[in-house]
């Protein structure tokens, strides 16, 4: 934690909804609220610095509930009804104010569907969801995307300038194509920016890491607040193409260091649903934590013959993903792309 202030909040409120919990079968919950520092790296000489940062709070949610009757359109997108109008017409889904849908039970919970179309009782889905959702019984979120401009306002102290040359770049990879889309933040238009197209409004998935290069010999310590998640967060890894692998940035979304490799799912023995192990790095899926104060990368890998994470022949089944950190997993070729859920660390 950077900010120890936030640990010890987390603490009193969870043990504080425990305690309510006991008491009663039914209780509204209070969301977890703070504040937290991601620390990007300086340059060094004449060399630009890149970190891999998390956004590990979330914006605060916009609603709760469960889910009324649910049925599909004629484009096989979930629409769920409610016997009541809870909401205002794309209150959920404009197009500078993009949220997402969050399931919080049963044995999906953490998936994450964006909310497309919004009417006073009812509200559509981007995908399927059919056999996920069942009706009257699975609670749910509706929580607003962070966006360029919502996460970084007003370029949040990173370099500016007029090109992506002359400024710090964001990078995040573009979920499902794996795509490196690269965003700068233009003083002169006062807006991101992705060549001469805004991009402030351009969501940034939960679990999504981002890479942060730097051009500054100043170190910069971005403060976000927000909300702190609770149970799993989906995050969806890229496959890899025919004849080459491709990288996914996932981030740490809790504000303190993940579970470790070995509790953290992973590797399920399943490499269509997890990370694909094997006898060595070279035939295996990798994991890359870089330390977030020296930038150093540590590649990690699941040795099936061992039944351990691995650093080279080192056991690193204990290694966790700092907090404000994300990691890159490179999926080898002809390897399909997954979701992993990634799991909430005990606060």
């Amino acid at each position: 934690m950077k900010i120890p202030f936030l640990k010890f909040f987390v603490n009193c409120v969870v043990l504080s909804l425990i305690g309510s919990t006991v008491q009663a079968q039914s209780t509204v919950s209070t969301p977890i609220v703070g504040f937290n520092t991601l620390n990007v790296r300086p340059k060094s000489g004449a060399n630009n610095a890149t970190t891999l940062i998390s956004l590990n709070l979330s914006r605060p949610k916009a609603f709760s509930g469960v889910v009324g009757t649910k049925s599909l359109n004629g484009s096989g997108q979930t629409v769920v009804t409610f016997s009541s109008n809870f909401f205002t017409s794309n209150q959920f889904n404009a197009s500078t104010n993009r949220h997402y849908f969050q399931v919080k039970s049963g044995a999906n919970n953490g998936l994450i569907a964006e909310v497309i179309s919004t009417s006073p009782n009812s509200i559509t889905l981007s995908d399927n969801l059919d056999q996920v959702l069942e009706d009257n019984t699975t609670s749910f979120d509706i929580i607003p995307y962070w966006t360029l401009s919502t996460a970084f306002p007003s370029g949040a102290g990173l370099k500016s300038g007029t090109s992506a040359t002359a400024a710090d770049n964001l990078t995040i990879i573009e979920i499902p194509s794996g795509v490196a889309q690269s965003y700068f933040y233009n003083s002169s238009a006062g807006q991101w920016r992705k060549g001469i197209t805004d991009s402030s409004h351009v969501v940034i998935p939960p679990g999504s890491g981002i890479l942060v290069t730097s051009k500054d010999a100043t170190s910069l310590g971005i403060v976000i607040s927000g909300q702190v998640p609770t149970g799993p967060v989906q995050a969806d890894i890229v496959g890899g193409t025919a004849s080459s692998a491709r990288l996914t940035y996932v981030a740490n979304p809790y504000p303190i260091a993940s579970r470790t490799l070995a509790l953290s799912g992973l590797y399920t023995g399943n490499s269509s649903t997890g990370v694909a192990g094997g006898t060595s790095a070279t035939t295996a899926d990798n994991v890359t934590i870089y330390d977030p104060a020296t930038g150093v990368a540590n590649s990690y890998f699941y040795n099936t013959s061992a039944g351990q994470w691995r650093k080279g022949i080192t056991d690193s089944s204990n290694v966790t993903i700092p907090d404000g950190a994300a990691i890159v997993i490179s999926r080898k070729a002809n390897r399909g792309a997954f979701e992993w859920y990634i799991p909430q660390p005990s606060f």
